[in-house]
Formats: C-alpha cells, sequence, structure tokens
C-alpha cells in the first residue's frame, strides 16, 4: 500500500512539474527546434514601421541563360531567398516556396552585426568613452560575480575574445545559447555567467557576448536596445517594409540582442548598403568611416582569424597537382594574403594547396544567413536559408558558380 502511494505521489509531482514549466525555454527549444518560419509569429516581438519614404534599388538583370542556371540550382532548396546588388541595381532575385520579397525572414546571428554597429554609434557619441574600457563601467553587476571581469573590455567582447564561459550549442536544448534564445528574463541570464579563462588568449564565438554589448548600449544610452535600433539605423535605411525583433517576456520586453531580428530580403541589403558606402547613407553619415574601414582592413581581420567587430571573412583553399599552377594561382593572390604549400599525399599524387581570403566581410547567421559586402564589385548578396530543411537540399555547384559570378 505504502508503495502504491509513494508511485502515485511520484506521478503527480511529475505531471505538476511538466505543467509548471510548460512554458519553459526547454519545451520552447524542442518545439522550435528546426526553427519554421511559419512559426515565427508566435514569438513576442516589438514591431517597427516602414518608412514614409522608403528607399528603393534600382532594377537590373542578369543574362536570361546565367538567371535560369541559378534559378535551377535554388528551385525547390532550402534557400529561401537570394538576393545581388551592384551599383545600387538587383541583378539577381529568387525566393522559394510561398516566400516573396515582403516575408520577413529570420536574421539569426546577422543580429549580432547591427549590435555592433550601434555600439560603434554609442561611441562616436560620447556615451561610450573607449573600447579599452572594461565592460565593468557599464556592468558593474559583474565584479560581484568575480573581479576579473574588470579585466575584460568592450573590445574583447566584440571580437569574441572576452573568455567567459557559455556553451554555444544550437542543437542541445539544455546549451546556455538555446537559455538565451528561449528563456525568460535575456538579461537576468547574461549577468548570470562566470569566466572560463584570461580574456584576449583566443577567438571562440558565444552569442553571450552580443546580449552583454546590447546591454552596453542601453546602459550606455539610457534608452532601450529597441528605441536606440530604431533611431540610429531602422528609420535611416529608409526600410520599405515593417520589420520585428523577438524579445524574451512581456515584463521585461528585452531584445534578445544577438539573434533574432526579423527583416525583408531587401532590407536586410540596405545595411549591407550602409557598409559597402563605408557608414554612409545618402549624403549622410551613420556609423564612422573608420569603424567599418577597420572591419574592411584585410591586415586586421587576418590578425584575428577572419573575425572582427561581429564580422566575418573568409578564407579561400585551392588545390592543384601542378606546382607551376599553384604558384601562378598564389602570385595572381598574392595581396590577399595568400600562401602556399604541399598538401597531403592522395593516391600516390602530391596536392599543392594555396589559400587566401575573399575579398570583403560579410554578417552570418545560423542556418546559411548572410549579407555580403564585395568592395572591389561593388556588389552586395543577400543569402536567407533553413539548412535544416533537409530534404530540400541545394544542388551542388551553387557557391562556386556565385563567386564566379559576383565575387
Amino acid at each position: 500500500m505504502i508503495n502504491t502511494k509513494s508511485k502515485f505521489l511520484r506521478v503527480v509531482i511529475f505531471i505538476f512539474t511538466l505543467t509548471q514549466f510548460s512554458s519553459c525555454y526547454f519545451f520552447k527549444a524542442m518545439k522550435y527546434k528546426k526553427y519554421p518560419l511559419e512559426k515565427l509569429d508566435e514569438f513576442p516581438a516589438v514591431k517597427f514601421q516602414r518608412s514614409e519614404q522608403p528607399f528603393k534599388f534600382y532594377q537590373g538583370s542578369l543574362q536570361n541563360s546565367v538567371k535560369a542556371e541559378l534559378d535551377s540550382m535554388l528551385l525547390g532548396s532550402n534557400r529561401y531567398a537570394f538576393l545581388v546588388i551592384r551599383n545600387d541595381s538587383i541583378l539577381y532575385e529568387f525566393y522559394n516556396h510561398k516566400i516573396t520579397d515582403t516575408s520577413l525572414i529570420h536574421s539569426f546571428s546577422v543580429a549580432k552585426s547591427y549590435v555592433s554597429t550601434m555600439i560603434a554609434m554609442a561611441k562616436e557619441e560620447g556615451k561610450i568613452k573607449s573600447l579599452n574600457e572594461p565592460i565593468t563601467n557599464y556592468l558593474p553587476e559583474l565584479i560581484d560575480r568575480d573581479v576579473r571581469f574588470k579585466n575584460i573590455t568592450i573590445q574583447h567582447v566584440l571580437d569574441m575574445r572576452s573568455g567567459i564561459k557559455s556553451s554555444e550549442n544550437y542543437f542541445n536544448p539544455l546549451s546556455d545559447v538555446l537559455r538565451l534564445g528561449f528563456g525568460k528574463n535575456v538579461n537576468g541570464k547574461a549577468l548570470r555567467i562566470s569566466i572560463e579563462k584570461e580574456p584576449n588568449q583566443k577567438f571562440e564565438y558565444k552569442s553571450i557576448n552580443t546580449q552583454l554589448l546590447g546591454m552596453i548600449v542601453e546602459r550606455a544610452t539610457k534608452v532601450k536596445l529597441q528605441d536606440y535600433y530604431y533611431e540610429k539605423l531602422h528609420k535611416p535605411l529608409q526600410l520599405e517594409h515593417d520589420a520585428t525583433w523577438i524579445y524574451d517576456d512581456e515584463k521585461h520586453k528585452t531584445l534578445r540582442a544577438f539573434c533574432c531580428m526579423n527583416l525583408t530580403a531587401r532590407d536586410y541589403a540596405k545595411f549591407g548598403r550602409l557598409f559597402l558606402n563605408k557608414g554612409n547613407w545618402q549624403g549622410k553619415q551613420l556609423v564612422s568611416k573608420d569603424w567599418v574601414e577597420n572591419i574592411l582592413n584585410l591586415d586586421t581581420i587576418v590578425a584575428y582569424e577572419g573575425y572582427k567587430n561581429q564580422w566575418w571573412k573568409d578564407e579561400k583553399v585551392k588545390f592543384f597537382t601542378d606546382s607551376t599552377a599553384a604558384y601562378r594561382y598564389y602570385l595572381e593572390n598574392v595581396n590577399s594574403k595568400a600562401t602556399i604549400g604541399k598538401s597531403t599525399v592522395i593516391d600516390n599524387k602530391s596536392y599543392w594547396m594555396v589559400s587566401h581570403y575573399n575579398d570583403g566581410v560579410y554578417a552570418r547567421g545560423l542556418l546559411q544567413q548572410h549579407i555580403y559586402i564585395i568592395p572591389k564589385k561593388n556588389t552586395i548578396m543577400v543569402l536567407l536559408s533553413n539548412v535544416l530543411n533537409e530534404d530540400k537540399p541545394l544542388k551542388k555547384g551553387f557557391y562556386s558558380r556565385m563567386s564566379e559570378l559576383f565575387k
């Protein structure tokens, strides 16, 4: 009889626990683990109105044969949208399934590049004195957790070199990043961090860094991040469509700064245009030219392992069986920090490897969201995807063909 009551009590406790935690981040993470676009409206979000005088790109075109080739590679795939703009003209625009040029598509970590831009803007306004300030000047609560937080600067956080402990596993519902992504009171969680190692030892991509940057913007400017974003970026960039940015809960309404913007492909391209034009928008300098050039500077971004101020740069690797051809290719790309050397022997053949950095930089998000900026060709590309839809793969050859055509 006692055992029966004990079992019954355990069942009751289990059911009660499930009921109490039905809105917990764990259940949300499991429910939305494939990040379906059609579920976007189920998340609470700040809404931003479109511009009354929207900026619009001109309409250009590609050769019909090239357009047909790209269409055939993308059609039916898990790439939602692909947009190529050169000299302010749309050369190519593609949408899959029921997605159109008015559809809001999730940014994921592309939002990080927006937040770092707001850090730069706050510094230019004098609200942030220096990027070499310790983060504890704005987040003094962290000192009570560990006095070593005084050694972490804003620049360390911008470059993902903070040494802060946080697990970045998007597919483990118990990871820290999913607690930030689906839990309540996101800033409260961000302030309960600890230190794993001393800062500036190595690059380690962790979303907690960007959430801290969002908090620093709010503390420095004394306005909510959504309001600062609207005044400094959303409104000046003359967006064509309404947009949203997901927040944590109704009580706090704190933006998930490290992710979770929702814009159209064309409106993402406007952010790319701002950086392509060295921070200038229609004659007005929104963010300093020095800030943009520091990100675009090849020496700087290579020194920081291809990541600077929440922007990325790719290293391209090519293999040759002929050493003469390899050396020729190396010389052609020597100004792009090319390196050359023998790779491993495969099937009794020696392969020469040449690596160099591609022109430009890009903002990047989970599931392959990208805003590419290619200054030498005055080109912006926006690619928005959900690669978790594995039954809709992209046809082989797309990226190499894209590189040949546009990079």
